[in-house]
């Protein structure tokens, strides 16, 4: 009787999951969070230069693009509302009405 590939799988989304939420503050579980992106990136940027190696920049670049797309992701999901109305009757425009 063998673990099947899917046990295997939830037992490593469990484990992220733990990782991320033992984090001590917002900057690190977002940082966990989008780890994952950087792991797969590393893996595809490294089988790129094996393979073709003039493709390997723009697969790197690709990667790094959606590493930031991923913390910008969680940063608003956790974080934009709090930044909003910490901010808010800071713009000059937005009190005013103008720049509409």
């Amino acid at each position: 009787m063998g673990v099947r590939g899917s046990t295997l799988i939830g037992v490593a989304i469990l484990v992220w999951v733990a990782w991320i939420v033992l984090a001590t503050d917002s900057e690190t579980r977002i940082d966990r969070t989008c780890q994952p992106v950087l792991w797969v990136g590393n893996v595809a940027t490294s089988i790129t230069q094996l393979t073709f190696n003039e493709h390997q920049d723009s697969v790197q670049e690709s990667f790094e693009s959606a590493d930031y797309a991923c913390r910008f992701t969680v940063w608003r999901l956790l974080h934009e509302d709090a930044w909003i109305e910490s901010h808010q009757g800071t713009n000059p425009e937005a009190q005013t009405g103008e720049g509409e």
